[in-house]
Parts: C-alpha cells; sequence; structure tokens
C-alpha cells in the first residue's frame, strides 16, 4: 500500500494559531487534504472527482463533489466547488435541505419551541444546486470508475457512504460514521427515536448508534483497504478500527443503560434497546431499584398531573411546576371544595415545556411569587434566545432567583432551594422539611427508582466532578437521614442507599474514561455537549436596517486554558463586525463574543441564519452554530 506525507500548506491565519492542510497521497489517483475536513480529490485522465470538498480551496474546476449528508460543517468545503461548476451528487432523502434549505429553516423557527425530536441542526443555510440524487445500491459511473452508493445510517439518518475501486485499492468514504484510531466524532449527533423499542426522540439517547453498528459492520463485510472520513485521518487498519470502534461504542451503551431512569418508565423495551446495540445474549448490568419505594406521599404533598401541592395545615398551598391548564383548574376544584385557600408561590424545577407552560396563567390567577435558582432565572426568561430541548413558547419574567442553598420558612416547613443540573442543566430542586413528619427532596425529572434521566444527550448532562450528575449524587448523599425523593412523574416517593449512590456515581466516572476512549477530544465533554458553542440569543426578531447585537458564547470544557476565535458567516442581507474576535478561556469557565449586525434595509426576506466558525487549539470547525433572526412586519 502506497502512502506519504506530501507538503504542510497553512490556508488560514487568525488571532488564535494559523490551520493547517496536510496532504496525504494513499495511491497515485488519490490526494487526501486534511484540515477542517479531509477532502479527497481523485484523478483520471485530467478531470477531477472530490470527495466532500477541498479543504484549501485549490481544486479548481472539478467535475463533481460527492456529498455523504447533508451536515453544514462539512458540507461548506463541496459547496464552494459546486459554485465553481462542479456537479453535486447527494443522498436523495436530503435532496431538498440542498436545495430549498429555506423548507427547514421557515418550519424551525417555531419547530424549535415544544421540540421532541431533538435532531442535529449542523443543516446548509443557502442554497445549492443538484445534478445528481443517489441512494442505497446506486452506481455512479465516472470515467473508469463504478462508484457504489451504500446507505450508511448512523452518524446522521440519511447518510450513505461511497466505495470504489482506484489504483487496485478499495476505498471506503463513509462521511462521519468513524473518526479515526476507533473513535467517533461526537456522541450527541445520534440522538433520535428508537421504534423498535417504542422509544421517542427525546428519550433516544444516542438512539442511532445501533444503526452506526450495523452501518460499520457493512462497510467492514466489503473489506476496504482504505477508508477516508470526513474529520479525521485517513484510516489504513480499517477491519481493526472498525471493529475497536463498535467495541467502544457498546461498551458506552451499557454503562448508560445501566443506571438509567427510563428502565422504570419503559422497563422491558430497555431490554429491546440492550439487544439491539449489545447484541441478543448480551447482559446489562442492571442497577436494582431503590431499596424504599412508597406507594404514595404523606397526606400533605398532593400529586396534580407531574405538579407537585405542598398544603400547610392552614389550607394555604406551595406549588412546584405548572405545565397544564388541567392543574389550575385541578386547584381551582381544591379552592371550591374548601382544601385550598390560596397558593403562596410557585417553584420552579426546570424549565421544560410541562413544567411551565402555564405558569404566568396560574399567577394571573393566584397573584403569587415565582422562585427558581439563578442558573435557571434568564432561561424562563427568555426560552426564546436557547436552543435547547422542551422550549415553552411562554416567557416567565417575574422570578425571584435566589442562590443555591437558599433557605426560607413558610408556614410549618422548612424550605432550601438547591441548583440541581440533574435532567438538564437548567435545572433546580427543592428540599421541604415539615416540623412534624420526614423530608422530601422534590428533584423535578431527576432520578427515578432505576437510576438518572439523562436520556436526551442535548439537555447538556455534562460528566465534569462538580457539574451534571455527579453534582446532584453529591446533593443526594448529604440530604437528611431518611429523606425520601420525589420525581414529579412518578407517584411512589423513594429513597436510594448509599450504596447505590457511590455505584452510580462510579458508573459515571466510568463513563467518562469510556467516552475518553471513544470520542477525539482533549475532554470527552466536548463530544456530549452539542451547546458548548453557541449564539446568544438563538433566535431574535430585528427590524428591516436595524442594528442588533449577537453572542457566541463558549463553554472551555478542556483542563488547560485555551484561545478560542470565532468567525461570523453572514448570509446576504447581514453585515457583521467584527468579522472574527478571539478571547483566552480559563478551564471550565464560559465567556461571551460579541458581534454587532446589521439588517439590510431592502432585502425582502422573512429571516436570516446566521453561522458562526470555531477555531481552538488543533480544532477548525466550520459552520458550526447558527442563530436565526426573524424580520419584524413592517407597520402600515
Amino acid at each position: 500500500m502506497k502512502h506519504s506525507l506530501l507538503s504542510l500548506a497553512l490556508i488560514a491565519f487568525t488571532a488564535v494559531a494559523a490551520q493547517a492542510v496536510e496532504e496525504i497521497k494513499p495511491s497515485d489517483s488519490v490526494l487526501v487534504r486534511q484540515g477542517a475536513i479531509s477532502g479527497a480529490i481523485i484523478s483520471r485522465n485530467g478531470r477531477t472527482l472530490v470527495v466532500y470538498g477541498d479543504p484549501a480551496g485549490f481544486v479548481r474546476q472539478p467535475d463533481m463533489v460527492l456529498f455523504t449528508d447533508a451536515r453544514r460543517d462539512v458540507a461548506w468545503a463541496g459547496q464552494e466547488l459546486v459554485a465553481k461548476g462542479a456537479r453535486a451528487v447527494v443522498p436523495a432523502a436530503v435532496a431538498e435541505r440542498f436545495t430549498n434549505p429555506d423548507a427547514f429553516w421557515s418550519k424551525f423557527r417555531q419547530k424549535r419551541f415544544h421540540d421532541y425530536d431533538q435532531q442535529g441542526t449542523k443543516l446548509p443555510t443557502e442554497p445549492m444546486p443538484v445534478s445528481m440524487q443517489v441512494s442505497d445500491g446506486h452506481k455512479i459511473q465516472w470515467q473508469d470508475l463504478e462508484i457504489e452508493v451504500v446507505a450508511t445510517p448512523g452518524y446522521t439518518r440519511e447518510g450513505v457512504s461511497y466505495l470504489t475501486t482506484i489504483d487496485n485499492l478499495k476505498y471506503a468514504f463513509v462521511g462521519d460514521l468513524m473518526y479515526r484510531d476507533g473513535r467517533l466524532f461526537d456522541l450527541y449527533s445520534l440522538q433520535d427515536a428508537v421504534a423498535d423499542a417504542q422509544i421517542g426522540g427525546y428519550h433516544g439517547w444516542a438512539g442511532r448508534i445501533g444503526d452506526l453498528i450495523q452501518s460499520l459492520q457493512k462497510i467492514a463485510e466489503r473489506k476496504p483497504d482504505i477508508i477516508v472520513p470526513a474529520h479525521g485521518w485517513t484510516i489504513y487498519k480499517t477491519t481493526e478500527e472498525i471493529a475497536l470502534l463498535i467495541r467502544r461504542l457498546r461498551a458506552v451503551y451499557a454503562n448508560y443503560l445501566s443506571i438509567n431512569a427510563g428502565k422504570w418508565y419503559f422497563k422491558e423495551h430497555y431490554d429491546t434497546l440492550a439487544a439491539r446495540v449489545l447484541g441478543p445474549d448480551a447482559k446489562v448490568d442492571w442497577m436494582t431499584w431503590a431499596p424504599v419505594i412508597e406507594q404514595k406521599p404523606p397526606a400533605w404533598v398532593i400529586p396534580i398531573q407531574n405538579s407537585r401541592l405542598i398544603l400547610s395545615a392552614d389550607r394555604s398551598g406551595f406549588l412546584l411546576d405548572c405545565g397544564s391548564p388541567a392543574i389550575i383548574a385541578e386547584l381551582e376544584k381544591l379552592q371550591a371544595e374548601g382544601k385550598l385557600s390560596h397558593i403562596s408561590g410557585i417553584f420552579i424545577t426546570h424549565y421544560h415545556d410541562d413544567h411551565t407552560n402555564s405558569v404566568a396563567d396560574l399567577v394571573a390567577r393566584f397573584d403569587c411569587p415565582i422562585y427558581c435558582s439563578w442558573q435557571q432565572r434568564d432561561i424562563l426568561a427568555n426560552p426564546s434566545a436557547y436552543r435547547l430541548p422542551c422550549l415553552t413558547t411562554n416567557p416567565i419574567p417575574d422570578v425571584v432567583a435566589v442562590p443555591s442553598g437558599h433557605k426560607m420558612r413558610w408556614k410549618e416547613y422548612r424550605l432550601t432551594l438547591f441548583y440541581h443540573p440533574g435532567q438538564t442543566i437548567y435545572h433546580d430542586a427543592l428540599l421541604v422539611e415539615p416540623d412534624a413528619d420526614r423530608p422530601i427532596f422534590f428533584m423535578g425529572d431527576s432520578f427515578t427508582p432505576s437510576g438518572i434521566d439523562d436520556y436526551c444527550l442535548l439537555n447538556r448532562n455534562l460528566l465534569h466532578n462538580d457539574t451534571g450528575y455527579l453534582h446532584c449524587l453529591d446533593v443526594l448523599k448529604a440530604l437528611p437521614e431518611n429523606c425520601l425523593l420525589v420525581n414529579q412523574h412518578v407517584t411512589e416517593p423513594f429513597r436510594f442507599s448509599t450504596t447505590q449512590i457511590e455505584h452510580m456515581q462510579r458508573k459515571l466516572r466510568q463513563r467518562k474514561q469510556l467516552l475518553a476512549e471513544l470520542l477525539p477530544w482533549d475532554e470527552p465533554n466536548y463530544g456530549i455537549d452539542e451547546r458548548w458553542a453557541r449564539f446568544y440569543p438563538y433566535g431574535r426578531t430585528a427590524q428591516r436596517g436595524a442594528r442588533i447585537q449577537l453572542g457566541v458564547r463558549i463553554f472551555n470544557h478542556s483542563p488547560q486554558a485555551q484561545d478560542y476565535a470565532v468567525t461570523l458567516n453572514a448570509p446576504p442581507g447581514i453585515e457583521g463586525r467584527p468579522k472574527t474576535a478571539s478571547v483566552r478561556i480559563e478551564p471550565r469557565k464560559e465567556a461571551e463574543l460579541l458581534f454587532d449586525v446589521r439588517v439590510a434595509d431592502s432585502d425582502a426576506r422573512e429571516f436570516y441564519v446566521v453561522t458562526a466558525d470555531v477555531q481552538f487549539g488543533p480544532w477548525d470547525l466550520r459552520r458550526w452554530c447558527e442563530a436565526i433572526i426573524e424580520i419584524e412586519p413592517t407597520a402600515r
């Protein structure tokens, strides 16, 4: 097998560092440029075909560009070649994402609220003509080559791979199906429903992992000599690396299943999840259910759907969450029956729509204060500024935000508010200690008797020692003796043993180690946290001709300080300044870069999608995050 390192070409300078493209020649007719992406340039008879694109921008007149899927963080390099006249070959299932991207983004302006599908949005924002649409089994003829199209879903729903023999070597161009060294670019892109297990998209943690493994096995069966991924280096030990990646994927998934809250909800369907990823004979080390599970809460706690009413002896009430008009109706019924005099306050455990949709209506009806942590205040007041699961369209602006650990006395109860980033990063909990009964820890949706509610990767369940469920488990260990736990989707109060809490902590630390082996980043949280780099606000409105400000917020997951550069990609009709900005961020800290944006006063578009490139260390991530600017109707 012939391959050699030819040259090093610097293609982009930023305030952070020069980004390099390395040229690898695996065989006489194939050149791979490895930079922001790995573009394969195939030459035959003086003609050129490109897979993915050319990250260096050197190819002048290509015949054709092959796209494996519609991920804009890869497709940008191919789109530049199509603009030069190349014919675009794309998977038929995503052709419209290229030819008419506004069809997606126009709907997504509203669909991003109450979103339970949780699919990635690194999708094209500008249209591109498509010359050929392909699907599984299609054969592409170019020069003397026959290129086979193989459906390889997993990293994306509709991904394909291209296989062909060049210079007597069998090549597989697999997109982001794998990275290199038995690794995967990220895990959050795999979130999806699992139909045969009756698991919806929101609950489908890495739901396409089984599809990914099947696709990897399909590629392995074809015994390629060389695999060229979209990100990562050219792979020569193809069989070994595929096998290693599958082992690592299965190890991570087995760890996830073993302590997951979904086992309580979905019971035998989790056995289906295990079988489709781990194999039909696989044994999962399921954690035993909490040893204390009571049939119902004490009389002073009244379950109302996924809300809980704490009732005082004087018939006044303190409410946790309000996601439905039916909850308000039940409170009015209790009031009419003389069981409830009024609502003294409402505590919000987390921002999800099923816990917040009707909070404003409740306050209008009962005129009571709203409490939450400092960490949750902004997303409650400005849900449109975020891209996260289950957003409500009903802002809650007037909230009393307090620090974690804040204590207050209400009637015969001592209340302590905690920031509790369990099911989602913006999540709280309330410890209620009655004068004459056992304490109860109301923790929203963070645990069930079978484990932790981290089944949606887009909720940002981080795995640093002082974040996410590792933090929450530390809180559980420190709770008063005999304290019961209440998940508001579970009728039965329960309590874990200390042994179980420590078991979950060990499993999470093992998971982080497994993820470090699976993912290519210097810190594995980058690969499970889609929003480590994000626009703020994600969505906003503006008038034509207006000047507004957009921020890009970056959380440095790395164990050392990092220099980040962010480059704004403004579509026609938008001007942004500066073009590139940079910042140094300390470990485990978040910083914001601000951009001044002007909206054209004559463009007829109803909305714009702005993207940003992010560079740090060895990473050059193009079109990485996006924001939506909607144009306010002109007054007449």
